[in-house]
């Protein structure tokens, strides 16, 4: 009788322990969360260079929840509000400037744009238990806790890319890299580096540079010098066009193999546009604008059309779009769960199984950070002025057998 005595004071302690939790934080207000309104937070560059990707991938993340909106919110209950901020994506710190502003606005953030910003935040969100979507591709942000991550990875595009152009052109072809000297650019080559020690070649030449280099005369000897066949290109579209401009005028063309960040549509109406229709493959995780074959594609052309028909289609708007269908699943499973706090939404992320993007990019299995599981597969485009977005599939959803095997680490903080 005194151990059943014993048994249910514990349980009862144990319950009375799980209910003051629930009241306290139900007692709290919730940041971000007012009446029948969710406010999310969105941190992208919108004023400096990089606008040309920070501008789309906002409007996508805002027209997927302006149509969720109509057609009820979240769980048929709260309307989304994307509260925007604008960042310096070559000064990280502007990120950690934005989140502090708004931290306390908002219930979690949508978007963060940058590699070097999200490093920035990690102990932030940490700190305040805030979760946060990335608009960057690091395998790293696989296994953390306070990241949403969604889609492959930089460095399987990378690995996926180079293994794909090897099994194409030749597995005799000398392989060299580019890359900016950033967090994204060090993500790329780590792509390069794991392609190369799984596909057993060396990597002739690598060379790094500035976001704000002007002159690459001496990059492109360097690897004309090298005798590449192909470059795997880590950059943004501004390097890009710098960096096949100086080539072109050297009479060096190899593959050029670059990363999402790197395209950009309008570079198809410079000088470069044969050159880069012969020589450029551009490697991300996601679907042609204009497939239909992908389930989601048509219901993401008709909201483009609906809520912002002047925004011409690009790669960005998509993944602004996608993102906002991962942020979607967290919010509701919170909203199922009945616990819209901090700690709620991260609880729910955790909650969450196989999450479909509906072809726009491959699907995701969500849980605990260290059983996340990434797509794997990478398409590989060519620049194609006769599609909306530039870009035209030279291979969907690739994957090399070797891509399964790549395991997921947690960085040291």
């Amino acid at each position: 009788m005194r151990m059943r005595i014993r048994w249910f004071l514990s349980s009862v302690s144990v319950a009375g322990i799980g209910l003051l939790s629930a009241c306290g934080e139900a007692a709290k207000p919730t940041p971000g969360v007012s009446g029948d309104t969710i406010t999310i937070g969105v941190i992208a560059p919108l004023s400096d260079a990089v606008a040309v990707i920070g501008t789309p991938i906002t409007a996508g993340m805002q027209v997927y929840f302006e149509a969720l909106n109509a057609r009820g919110g979240i769980g048929g209950r709260y309307k989304v509000n994307v509260l925007v901020e604008d960042q310096t994506y070559a000064n990280p710190s502007t990120s950690a400037q934005k989140y502090q502003k708004i931290k306390d606005q908002v219930a979690l953030f949508g978007l963060v744009l940058g590699t070097d910003h999200i490093n920035t935040l990690l102990p932030l969100l940490a700190e305040d238990s805030v979760l946060v979507g990335p608009a960057t591709f690091d395998s790293e942000w696989v296994r953390e806790p306070f990241l949403i991550p969604w889609g492959s990875t930089y460095q399987l595009w990378a690995y996926n890319a180079l293994a794909y152009y090897r099994e194409t052109a030749g597995a005799d072809k000398r392989i060299c890299a580019m890359a900016l000297a950033t967090g994204y650019g060090d993500a790329g080559l780590g792509g390069v580096t794991m392609a190369a020690e799984k596909l057993g070649f060396e990597v002739a030449a690598t060379v790094r540079f500035k976001q704000d280099d002007q002159d690459f005369v001496a990059p492109i000897t360097q690897l004309r010098n090298a005798r590449c066949d192909a470059v795997l290109l880590v950059s943004l579209p501004a390097n890009t066009g710098r960096v096949l401009g100086t080539a072109a005028q050297a009479r060096f063309a190899p593959q050029w193999i670059t990363l999402s960040p790197g395209w950009h549509p309008a570079m198809l109406e410079s000088p470069l546009r044969d050159y880069m229709r012969a020589r450029l493959w551009v490697s991300f995780d996601g679907a042609e604008w204009g497939d239909t074959t992908a389930p989601r594609m048509a219901a993401a052309m008709a909201d483009l059309q609906t809520y912002r028909p002047q925004q011409k289609p690009d790669l960005y708007f998509t993944a602004g779009y996608t993102m906002a269908i991962a942020t979607e699943a967290v919010l509701a499973k919170a909203v199922e769960l009945g616990d819209l706090s901090r700690g709620g939404i991260v609880r729910a992320s955790e909650a969450l199984g196989a999450v479909s993007f509906g072809g726009l990019i491959g699907d995701y299995v969500y849980g605990p950070a260290d059983r996340r599981e990434p797509p794997r597969a990478t398409t590989i485009f060519r620049p194609d002025p006769a599609n909306a977005t530039g870009l035209s599939t030279i291979r969907k959803d690739y994957s090399h057998p070797g891509a399964a095997e790549v395991t997921f680490t947690r960085a040291p903080r």
